[in-house]
């Protein structure tokens, strides 16, 4: 049985985001697998990461997070685009909780290895403004490499995919079609 973790980081409890996850697990769920979905928002916030701590955490609150990413199989994240990024919680979580030792180590000739091989990532965001300004300003492609080449890939995972979701509105207008897109990218 596959086991994924969902991680969505959203300040609101009704949101596309949220929605996303659930689509993505309801389809899973389907085909067998186990899922859990980890909303940063509503779970124990971690301290910022002090430049003391970086190489060697103290934060006895990142193991349960941890011991997540290392049962798992698949790791979803769901979260909005602001401000030309991932929310704030979401970095940090990235920061304290794939740590050296644990996400990876630098080998004898000081470069980086990854340690959590046989993990797959796919990353879902949403944002209001369309989608074609991030593809002109090139935001859509920077952060497509940020993720596959800086985290997901540097930590040894391998990279599923990066789906921006541009022109989302509250009304509903753009949401369904985003749904449908998702339901499709999990059944496969």
């Amino acid at each position: 049985m596959k086991n994924i973790l969902i991680i969505t980081a959203h300040p609101s409890s009704h949101n596309v985001t949220k929605g996303i996850a659930e689509i993505y697990r309801e389809e899973k769920e389907k085909q067998g697998a186990k899922v859990e979905i980890l909303d940063l928002y509503r779970s124990k916030q971690l301290p910022f990461l002090s430049f003391e701590d970086a190489n060697s955490p103290k934060e006895e609150g990142l193991k349960p997070y941890q011991q997540m990413i290392a049962d798992t199989d698949e790791i979803v994240f769901a979260y909005p685009f602001w401000w030309g990024t991932m929310p704030a919680i979401l970095k940090n979580w990235i920061d304290s909780v794939l740590t050296r030792g644990f996400a990876f180590e630098y080998n004898e000739k000081g470069r980086p290895v990854g340690l959590l091989q046989g993990k797959s990532v796919r990353i879902f965001s949403t944002c209001g403004a369309p989608r074609w300004l991030y593809l002109l300003n090139g935001i859509d492609r920077a952060n497509r490499k940020i993720w596959k080449q800086t985290i997901v890939e540097f930590c040894g995972m391998k990279f599923e995919g990066y789906h921006l979701y541009g022109g989302i509105d509250t009304s509903g207008k753009s949401i369904d079609k985003v749904f449908g897109d998702v339901r499709k990218i999990a059944k496969g």
